[in-house]
């Protein structure tokens, strides 16, 4: 069966790309595999006024934060999941931490469409950082699909 890559990159979710995802995917009579990238730690928090030491004070550690950002992480597998499976869709998922860009090259190798956000160089919480849309773009042979998401203002 032919199958769809969607990359996801950190704790975002891009419900739009999950849309154009399945839609290709009923459209087709392909399956949907979701690879889920991550870091493992999260990026620096950088300079605080003096107003939000309170708030830090009474914060959480570094390596909970990280806990709770994986919770919401298998969260969203979960969700995306359903929201495929509910269509009849075939589903398989990823989770891979720190993956080198060949690493994704070779997970992605037996896919016949990658679909990714727009957004996905964004520095969202637990994003793997190592890897950008346009190098992967280079690295990968197959049809990169990138779905504009939008902003709510």
């Amino acid at each position: 069966m032919k199958t769809i890559y969607i990359i996801i990159n950190g704790i975002s979710l891009p419900y739009e790309v999950i849309d154009y995802a399945i839609e290709k995917a009923k459209k087709n009579s392909m399956g949907i595999h979701a690879l889920f990238l991550k870091g493992s730690s999260e990026p620096p928090k950088g300079y605080l006024y003096p107003s939000d030491l309170r708030t830090i004070e009474t914060g959480i550690s570094d390596k909970e934060a990280v806990m709770e950002d994986e919770k919401i992480i298998t969260d969203n597998v979960n969700l995306v999941k359903e929201l495929v499976e509910d269509e009849k869709i075939p589903f398989m998922s990823t989770l891979k931490t720190n993956a080198s860009i060949d690493k994704v090259a070779s997970l992605t190798d037996a896919a016949d469409l990658i679909v990714v956000d727009e957004n996905f160089d964004e520095m969202p919480l637990l994003s793997d950082n190592k890897i950008s849309l346009k190098d992967l773009k280079k690295k990968i042979s197959i049809p990169v699909h990138v779905v504009s998401t939008k902003k709510v203002s």
